[in-house]
């Protein structure tokens, strides 16, 4: 933040325009030749008390360590981290370093797991690999390049972690056309696929009558987890869904209820929950007869 004395800390406000002034572009390109990775980083003025101030927000950075790639004089130095310590930025000591790496290793191992967990719940034969930087898409034993223009698009995307929910509005990528030697009936996964399993094969695989599923669908909200549900739609009319399920919720439910007293416990929510239901529907001026 400019326009702080330093010390004590009294906000004076921006005496000159050199912050107005300078170029971003020049920020930038000198970040970029001395450091390591791309920093992102957005200047803005702010006013408070009719004083103007400048602010320079960094944002975090999602690879980390940052490391300095060359020595400038009496300010950086190659090969060093640095480091916000209270008050002060200097090289990094080794505790700090140490906690820095240990959740970078469990950042990477998290990813993994969920990327091996995404595989098994689709198939290993049904997962695609794109390769973003070689511009490759294989699909089998066939390899589609990818044109370098639609490529850019995709990283362009994928930084702006653009989705469904949040994508309203926001430019989006869509791929229109016919890729040849492809079988069409092998892309596309069906849902018995990955959501085998009724409701009854629930009941069935778990020994529980289907007020107990219902319970227990209920109270550990399965049905909002797409890793083990799925809402498919039957027939023409919207509201005809038959609600599907993963094996492996199987799994999951079955060491769940070996717990002592979980059933019990969702039954109960699952109680609440009903009866909840059932004053809702009941007009107000009537509600004491069912009290």
């Amino acid at each position: 933040m400019f326009g702080i004395q330093d010390s004590p800390h009294i906000p004076l406000g921006m005496t000159n325009t050199k912050f107005r002034e300078c170029d971003p572009k020049v920020i930038d390109s000198m970040l970029r030749d001395y450091f390591s990775h791309e920093i992102k980083w957005t200047p803005s003025i702010k006013a408070f008390e009719g004083k103007e101030f400048g602010v320079l927000y960094v944002e975090e950075q999602e690879e980390k360590p940052i490391v300095c790639k060359k020595t400038k004089s009496g300010l950086l130095r190659e090969g060093a981290i640095y480091y916000r310590y209270r008050g002060e930025t200097k090289e990094i000591a080794y505790p700090e370093l140490k906690r820095i790496l240990d959740k970078e290793r469990e950042k990477e191992r998290l990813f993994w797991l969920h990327n091996i967990e995404r595989i098994a719940l689709i198939g290993p034969r049904n997962v695609q690999i794109l390769d973003t930087y070689k511009g490759e898409l294989e699909v089998g034993d066939q390899k589609i390049l990818i044109d370098k223009g639609v490529l850019d698009k995709i990283k362009f995307i994928q930084e702006g972690h653009f989705t469904d929910k949040e994508g309203k509005g926001l430019p989006t990528l869509r791929l229109i056309g016919d890729v040849k030697g492809v079988d069409t009936e092998t892309m596309i996964i069906k849902p018995d696929a990955i959501y085998p399993l009724t409701t009854s094969d629930l009941c069935d695989r778990l020994s529980l009558n289907n007020y107990q599923i219902q319970a227990v669908l209920y109270s550990l909200k399965i049905k909002e987890k797409s890793k083990y549900h799925a809402a498919i739609q039957h027939g023409s009319h919207k509201n005809n869904v038959i609600h599907k399920y993963s094996e492996q919720l199987v799994e999951v439910l079955n060491r769940y209820l070996g717990m002592d007293g979980k059933l019990d416990e969702c039954i109960s929510l699952y109680k609440a929950y009903c009866q909840g239901r059932s004053k809702s529907r009941i007009p107000k001026n009537q509600r004491h007869r069912y009290k």
